[in-house]
């Protein structure tokens, strides 16, 4: 299935699963959404973490906002750790 670059991922490269992830990522309480800065961001994500879950990371990062609420200075940057640390835990 995941044929672009005959790179093997954990998620597929189709159409609805950068939509997917923008949606979760809109639907986080107090993120600045903002369709022309984070559509880049899902990219660049999904390039840089091929062997990390993204969808599910993002929701993760979403229920650990809910339980940690707090004001963010970068949360674009904020979400990016959370990557990085996904993958060095391998999850």
């Amino acid at each position: 299935m995941n044929t672009q670059g005959n790179l093997m991922t954990l998620y597929p490269f189709d159409d609805g699963y950068e939509e997917q992830l923008l949606e979760c990522l809109a639907n986080i309480t107090d993120f600045p959404f903002d369709e022309d800065v984070d559509r880049p961001l899902i990219a660049e994500l999904m390039r840089e973490f091929p062997d990390v879950d993204i969808l599910e990371q993002i929701r993760a990062w979403r229920w650990y906002r809910i339980d940690n609420p707090g004001i963010l200075k970068n949360p674009r940057g904020a979400l990016r750790r959370w990557m990085i640390k996904a993958r060095e835990f391998g999850l």
